[in-house]
């Protein structure tokens, strides 16, 4: 990012930090005691990644069978407690801190993580696939995300509904929240560059207020955590992209917008998000967009292996794509190859509605055979003069539906975008260059929404 957006789910540092919740009662996690390394055969095999749910994967590579990170020196001194705030504003403080610390060596952290999770509570082992550091590391986020937003009640509730949507989804159970604090407690004791008494302190105290309501809504929860359903059609574009349609048993309730984790027969534990493309309709039929990415198990086998009557696991809907109902101001939408499925799921669902707000819509892709959806929105234009298209094309300038170049460049050209609702959908590299070139261009920041799928 030339002017780097911030994460939308990342950790950093707020501006002025409310109190704590009101009336809340921290979770009491046990005294966490000293955790010994894993066995010399231990049961992950630390640094070998896992195969991306739908991102480029990390080639393997030689390990030691036990990570032994060196840790540099000197060793930073943790900033004490300030006078003017509170328990809760001080541990998620120190929690940012440390973690910011230990971030660059996020995979390490995870197979240690992991290996400590495994040695204490070995059936946690059957909930993950083969190569673990890719979901250790998603569910190690997980639980660090809430952490260092206790002291952010407003911000806070909000996001422990998908956190633990996707915890169920995995197979977590209420009670293993003990564990899972012991085995990140001793793995950020290892990996923690300050780490002392009080940083300890610090993140026992953030775990409790965050796990407490994590766990209490995992006991609470009556409907399933995942559904099922069965592929009904599977239409391969070309070799690397296909059109798959999934009959779920019982209508999945989600908004236009958001995606599912999903789980195949040919990658079992392996979940990766996928967006509908078209708005929930009454007989439930799931239509998914599918792109093989290079390195990616789960996508390739949905390409390639897929085939009707397969059965399918389908996780909580979840996802920040939606248009605020409350807002009246017009959306520009951009979507580049695959993400134009919600982009399409959210328009015809806007078409919906007694009173659409106007709408530009710019999609691109490499080739216009990556341009799924053009057909179907330029349909929808047609019909509803609030809406209108742009197609961008990198690699065929000379496709006479299409504007040649880049969807960021394309975007800016267009026009002056500063008072518009802006949602963005398609690959990481694709939203940090469209986020950065709108920020640049005078979008603020909190008008910008997207998923971030990668870590």
């Amino acid at each position: 990012m030339s002017a780097e957006p911030l994460s939308q789910d990342g950790l950093a540092a707020p501006g002025p930090a409310s109190a704590g919740p009101a009336g809340a009662r921290p979770r009491r996690l046990a005294p966490v005691r000293a955790v010994p390394p894993p066995p010399t055969t231990p049961i992950v095999r630390p640094g070998r990644h896992a195969a991306p749910e739908d991102a480029a994967d990390t080639p393997d590579r030689p390990t030691p069978s036990v990570p032994t990170p060196q840790p540099p020196s000197p060793q930073p001194r943790p900033e004490p407690a300030r006078a003017d705030e509170t328990a809760e504003q001080h541990a998620a403080r120190r929690v940012r801190q440390t973690w910011t610390e230990v971030e660059p060596h996020a995979d390490e952290l995870a197979d240690w993580f992991a290996a400590l999770l495994f040695s204490l509570a070995p059936d946690v082992r059957a909930l993950f696939p083969a190569r673990v550091t890719e979901p250790a590391r998603r569910l190690l986020r997980s639980l660090v995300l809430p952490m260092s937003t206790v002291d952010r009640p407003g911000e806070l509730r909000p996001m422990l509904e998908p956190l633990v949507r996707e915890h169920r989804a995995l197979g977590l159970r209420a009670e293993q929240y003990e564990v899972l604090g012991v085995a990140l407690i001793g793995a950020m004791r290892r990996f923690g560059r300050s780490w002392d008494e009080p940083t300890e302190h610090a993140w026992v105290r953030a775990f409790s207020l965050a796990a407490g309501p994590m766990e209490q809504a995992v006991r609470a929860a009556a409907v399933p955590a995942v559904a099922e359903g069965t592929v009904v059609s599977h239409r391969r574009l070309s070799w690397d992209l296909a059109v798959l349609h999934v009959a779920p048993d019982a209508p999945v309730p989600h908004r236009a917008g958001q995606y599912l984790t999903v789980e195949i027969p040919q990658r079992p534990r392996m979940w990766r998000p996928l967006s509908p493309a078209r708005a929930p309709r009454p007989d439930g039929l799931l239509e998914f967009h599918v792109r093989a990415v290079e390195g990616g198990w789960v996508s390739r086998a949905m390409v390639a292996h897929a085939a009707p009557g397969d059965r399918w696991r389908l996780g909580p809907p979840a996802g920040r794509l939606g248009l605020d109902l409350r807002s009246a101001r017009e959306v520009l939408m951009v979507a580049g190859g695959t993400g134009g499925a919600p982009v399409l799921a959210l328009c015809e669902d806007m078409a919906r509605w007694a009173r659409p707000r106007p709408c530009t819509v710019f999609v691109g892709g490499r080739v216009p055979e990556d341009l799924t959806v053009l057909d179907r929105l330029h349909e929808l234009a047609e019909a509803h003069p609030w809406l209108a298209v742009a197609a961008v094309c990198e690699d065929d300038p000379l496709d006479e539906r299409t504007q040649p170049g880049t969807l960021p460049d394309a975007v800016v050209r267009g026009g002056d975008w500063s008072r518009h609702d802006v949602l963005l959908s398609g690959s990481p590299a694709m939203i940090r260059a469209t986020a950065s070139a709108l920020l640049v261009d005078g979008v603020a920041l909190d008008r910008i929404t997207y998923d971030p799928f990668t870590e």
